[in-house]
């Protein structure tokens, strides 16, 4: 009984079909993966003409992408809402040499979202509510003491700035980034 089991068993798994197996990869310079693309996962691609693709990858073969396009649009109804329904689906093929970036992350980290905007509103609000008081409340702005104030808070805003201005990213993969495409 084990022997005929294992012999329909063996007979069937030659029957399956599998997966392809060819993935886009984006990588470092040095060859470090950042993230892999699999037939099947959520792309957003930039092309080289400028245009933005989003939706999921179709198939990934023969050194292209075919990524399915979702037309959704909302239509009134009438009950005065709205509803969403999808007019038309395309799937677009695109080489490998026409993707010039991939979004690899939407997630910011801390130092991003938190510490640049906190530092630029406390240094300007420090510094502006420093002036309305030296102004109003006829306080010397010009003393020794105020203007240490004043430099800190101006410096406080600089880093801040400093901070968002060399840390940004949309989360696109940059030019320092390959795009490869694997085939297995």
């Amino acid at each position: 009984m084990k022997p005929l089991l294992s012999i329909c068993f063996f007979f069937f798994s030659l029957s399956c079909f599998s997966q392809s197996l060819d993935y886009i990869s984006v990588r470092k310079k040095n060859g470090i993966v950042i993230k892999n693309f699999y037939a099947g996962s959520n792309i957003v691609v930039q092309t080289t003409s400028g245009s933005y693709l989003q939706g999921p990858i179709q198939t990934i073969k023969n050194d292209s992408v075919f990524i399915t396009l979702y037309d959704i649009r909302y239509f009134p109804t009438v009950y005065g809402t709205y509803f969403r329904d999808t007019i038309a689906i395309t799937i677009v093929s695109l080489r490998k040499d026409e993707i010039q970036r991939i979004l690899i992350q939407k997630r910011r980290n801390f130092l991003q979202r938190t510490v640049a905007p906190i530092a630029i509103i406390g240094g300007a609000g420090y510094f502006t509510l420093n002036l309305l008081n030296g102004t109003f409340f006829d306080n010397d702005v010009s003393g020794n003491r105020k203007l240490k104030v004043l430099g800190v808070s101006a410096g406080t805003f600089g880093i801040g700035y400093l901070i968002q201005k060399l840390f940004s990213s949309d989360g696109f993969s940059k030019k320092s980034h390959q795009i490869v495409y694997v085939d297995l």
